[in-house]
């Protein structure tokens, strides 16, 4: 026994041997290059390609059974271009002799140098590799043998590959039918040895260029990376992955992206976690920007269900614009359901500006028609630190105190397409505006409002008063003021605003006016605009108004109808123009039109009426009995008497109506009246000038004692004519020194005139032999009559009605 395995042992030594030698000698006998023709020629019957081996095969058989080839190439199918399909310059392919009796694969590095592959998809939408994976059909398939004769094949015990090595690769791939190009060049690959189920470094970069986007760059991989195919778990860890990429289609000049992650697939179990996932992106050109993301991810891939930790985005923007860097941080929980289309996100924090929001959104059909609702609050920030950090120059203020507080709350829901605030409460400064906004189709909005502010005081936040004197402005010509009123207002946006909605405002201070409880109803559509109902309430009386703007074609029209009500005048007056030159109770109306948006277009263009009465007030800046006091001294050549009294005029009424024609307001029916005063007047005022042209007539009717004033009583029965001339602001003041001597001359001869008949009827009286008491008055309730009742009497009618002839 011992002889015969001595002999199994010896023949097995011999036998090793004997292969061994054979490995190698068999190269120096067998020159493999001999045969390139039978190569190429089944390659060409199996695929119809050429193939072609430009330099010398090189076989080894131990201890390495190996081939390599240099210079080839395989050509294209007959239907697309001549350039090869893929070539090498070299290629080397080794496997370990002796493991192979162990049934063990031991390869060595696998080497492929300069790789050029050339994919492409023609007009028909075929590929240059679909020839490659069809199937082809057997000229005699083989006989089958019994199942008790065919032996099983014995497994592999195991695959060994020292390493995979590319160097400056090549891929290209062009898409006739969606005219595309990809072009991967300067690709090198390499890795550790290559076992089942081991993990192992591999490092890859490569440049490419695209030609749809147009986008060009380079990427490098690098990282530990594990498959095991049996268990299906796949894993990377420190996984470093770069990206640069730079063209036309980024409206950057450069964008750089780095990730760093660590990523367990377990398939198996359709469990996906990944770990310290941190990616960095810069951007650079003229504006310069980072993004950086932390995050960990848990996700369970059967149900699509996945959990993001600690998510925290970053950003920094750097531009000539800001003067300093921008910032802004987001920090979340993320929830993510891809099979019932949520998202939530927990624990939402955002901070930029000074702005610290908190709150949580909810998405529903993300992947389909993604619709989003949440609560989001502020802090209270400073609106003009946000606008100095974005460098944005907000228009000076009367009062420097104001946009310095802000704080915001809502409750919204959102859609790609539209959005909706609800709960809505924004505090600015001393104001705070509650209530609800939606907006329906961002393509063409549809804003629908409904707000309610407590107080403001708008005049806080206008420019304040400039130092210098107001320049006059020259008259223009009616066509140049309509077409600068045209430009006044933005057509394209009034054309396209759809807006509907009331505004209340408890308190409002604008323009110095004081009002409460005003009610805005604002309807728009189209370019037609319409604020109605118009309500308010101010100094003690209200203002309720329809305003209307067609905007619908250039240029836009102006409709007015306003009413007062029982307006104190005098505080109104103070607080709007800073003159209370009207006091008492006022009640106004007016339907007026206008063409143009500019104040000057509109003063042009202004047509229509309006009506006005004041009531137990006076007209300050002027004394109406001062200045016929005053004209009559000048009459009669006596000095000026001395005055304390107030430069106004009493009323009890003050009324009339104005016509509007082309910014020319014309009144005819003044009429004022006071104890002892009697006014009419009648004349212009040029809205475009602001010029005054008015006649005033005034008729003492009593002694203007109570006016503090010494006795007018010898002009009583006068109407003294007082004209008013000059400018709005400067308004002149003077008494027709001619009209009065006429009015006195003519109420001295009708005096005279009346004179003169008394002493006639006498005389006639005493020649007719008439007696004035002879004369029966009329019973009580009884008419006199017209005829007299004696031939005396008839007499003395025909006499008298002759001689007033006479005079």
């Amino acid at each position: 026994m011992k002889k015969f395995l001595k002999f199994l042992f010896s023949t097995f030594l011999v036998v090793i041997l004997l292969i061994v030698i054979a490995a190698a000698v068999l190269p120096f006998i067998i020159d493999p290059n001999d045969f390139k023709p039978q190569i190429t020629s089944q390659v060409k019957k199996v695929t119809g390609r050429e193939l072609t081996l430009g330099g010398d095969i090189d076989l080894s058989l131990f201890p390495w059974l190996g081939v390599a080839l240099k210079d080839v190439s395989l050509s294209n199918p007959p239907s697309f271009e001549k350039a090869s399909f893929a070539k090498a310059a070299d290629m080397e392919v080794r496997v370990k002799l002796l493991p192979l009796f162990e049934k063990r694969v031991v390869m060595d590095t696998v080497v492929l140098r300069d790789l050029d592959l050339n994919l492409a998809r023609n007009a028909q939408g075929k590929t240059n590799w679909e020839d490659l994976l069809a199937e082809k059909p057997q000229e005699a398939p083989p006989e089958a043998k019994p199942p008790e004769e065919e032996g099983t094949p014995p497994p592999i015990a195991g695959i060994a590959i020292a390493g995979l090595k590319i160097e400056a690769a090549r891929i290209h791939w062009r898409d006739e039918v969606k005219d595309v190009r990809y072009t991967i060049e300067q690709l090198n690959l390499a890795t550790d040895p290559l076992v089942p189920g081991e993990p192992i470094q591999m490092e890859l970069a490569f440049d490419f260029d695209l030609s749809e986007p147009a986008v060009h760059g380079h990427l490098d991989f690098g990282g530990e990376v594990m498959a095991d195919l049996e268990t299906n778990h796949y894993r990377l860890q420190d996984t470093d992955l770069k990206l640069t990429a730079a063209g036309p289609a980024l409206p950057i000049e450069q964008l750089a992206l780095q990730l760093d992650a660590n990523v367990d697939a377990l398939l198996a179990k359709q469990q996906l976690t990944v770990s310290d996932l941190k990616l960095t992106s810069q951007v650079k050109g003229p504006q310069e920007a980072q993004l950086t993301l932390n995050t960990s991810l848990e996700g369970d891939l059967a149900a699509q269900r996945y959990r993001f930790q600690g998510l925290q985005l970053e950003t920094q923007v750097k531009t000539p614009q800001f003067p300093e860097p921008l910032n802004a941080r987001l920090a979340t929980t993320a929830n993510m359901d891809l099979n019932k289309g949520t998202l939530t996100l927990q624990d939402l924090t955002l901070a930029t500006l000074g702005i610290h929001l908190n709150g949580h959104i909810d998405g529903t059909k993300i992947l389909t028609e993604p619709s989003f609702s949440g609560r989001l609050v502020s802090n209270q920030f400073n609106p003009r630190r946000a606008a100095e950090a974005l460098a944005l120059e907000l228009p000076p203020t009367a009062d420097e105190a104001v946009l310095n507080q802000a704080r915001l709350a809502l409750k919204f829901s959102a859609s790609p397409q539209d959005f909706d605030a609800q709960g809505l409460v924004l505090k600015l400064d001393d104001s705070t505006l509650k209530g609800a906004m939606t907006v329906r189709n961002f393509q063409q909005p549809a804003i629908r409002f409904d707000l309610a502010l407590d107080t403001i005081n708008l005049d806080r936040y206008l420019p304040p008063p400039s130092e210098e004197a107001p320049q006059p402005t020259p008259p223009t010509p009616p066509g140049a003021g309509a077409a600068a009123g045209a430009g006044g207002l933005p057509l394209e946006a009034l054309q396209a605003l759809n807006a509907s909605g009331t505004l209340k405002i408890g308190e409002l201070t604008a323009g110095g006016l004081h009002s409460e409880g005003i009610r805005i109803t604002l309807e728009a559509k189209d370019g037609w605009v319409q604020l109605h109902p118009l309500y308010a309430k101010l100094y003690q009386g209200t203002y309720t108004g329809n305003v209307q703007l067609d905007a619908r074609s250039a240029p836009p029209k102006l409709a007015i109808d306003e009413k007062l009500e029982g307006i104190q005048a005098g505080p109104l007056l103070k607080d709007l123009m800073g003159k209370d030159k009207i006091v008492g109770t006022a009640n106004m109306n007016a339907q007026l039109t206008a063409t143009g948006a500019a104040p000057e277009a509109i003063r042009r263009t202004l047509n229509g009426a309006a009506g006005f009465s004041f009531s137990d007030g006076a007209v300050k800046g002027i004394n109406i009995a001062r200045l016929i006091r005053e004209a009559k001294a000048t009459l009669e050549g006596k000095p000026l008497p001395p005055t304390t009294e107030p430069e106004q005029t009493d009323f009890t009424i003050l009324e009339g109506t104005l016509q509007a024609t082309n910014g020319v307001l014309k009144n005819n029916d003044l009429k004022a009246q006071s104890p002892f005063l009697r006014v009419q007047g009648q004349g212009t005022a040029n809205l475009v000038q602001e010029t005054l042209d008015y006649q005033l007539g005034v008729a003492i009717v009593k002694t203007l004692k109570g006016q503090k004033g010494e006795a007018l009583s010898e002009l009583e029965g006068v109407t003294v004519p007082l004209k008013i001339s000059g400018t709005f602001d400067q308004p002149k003041y003077g008494v027709d020194l001619e009209g009065i001597i006429k009015a006195k001359a003519e109420k001295l001869i009708e005096e005279k005139r009346q004179d003169i008949e008394k002493e006639l009827e006498k005389g006639l009286d005493k020649l007719l032999g008439i007696e004035p008491d002879k004369e029966t008055p009329p019973a009580e309730g009884e008419t006199p009559s017209e005829t007299p009742s004696t031939p005396e009497q008839q007499l003395k009618e025909e006499l008298k009605n002759r001689l007033k002839g006479i005079f």
